[in-house]
């Protein structure tokens, strides 16, 4: 646990604490003619930090394809500043990748196995220290 204490140890100050949706990703947004007129599926939302929101779309869809980062980053920026996600994404990936776990058991292990399998991995490669971001 000691890594999981450095990586909180470095992270930024938060900009505030905000509602934190806790499952922002595609499924739960709906666009109309191309805008983003909602969001659902609020069961999850806690009171914290709002880079968390920004794990599941990176793990999901952004990871590893620059032009899509970007165009999230542009995005957000022209609404509110945003934090340095280097800086923070190791962390909240373990977070994600810990409750996504808990999830998988609570949920069925048999049918997310491979959800479960893949989230173990990100953790294993958090705390065995090997590249953090990919």
């Amino acid at each position: 646990m000691k890594k999981f204490e450095q990586m909180k140890g470095e992270l930024p100050e938060p900009d505030g604490p905000s509602f934190v949706h806790m499952d922002f990703r595609p499924a739960n947004i709906i666009v109309q003619e191309g805008r983003v007129t909602g969001m659902i599926d609020f069961e999850s939302v806690r009171f914290g930090s709002s880079e968390i929101d920004f794990t599941k779309i990176h793990r999901d869809f952004l990871k590893g394809n620059p032009v899509l980062i970007t165009a999230y980053q542009e995005g957000y920026t022209s609404i509110r500043p945003m934090i340095d996600l280097r800086a923070v994404l190791p962390f909240y990936r373990f977070i994600d990748a810990f409750n996504s776990i808990g999830w998988s058991q609570r949920r069925g292990m048999e049918k997310n196995f491979a959800f479960y399998k893949s989230n173990l991995g990100i953790l294993k490669e958090i705390l065995q220290g090997e590249q953090l971001e990919k």
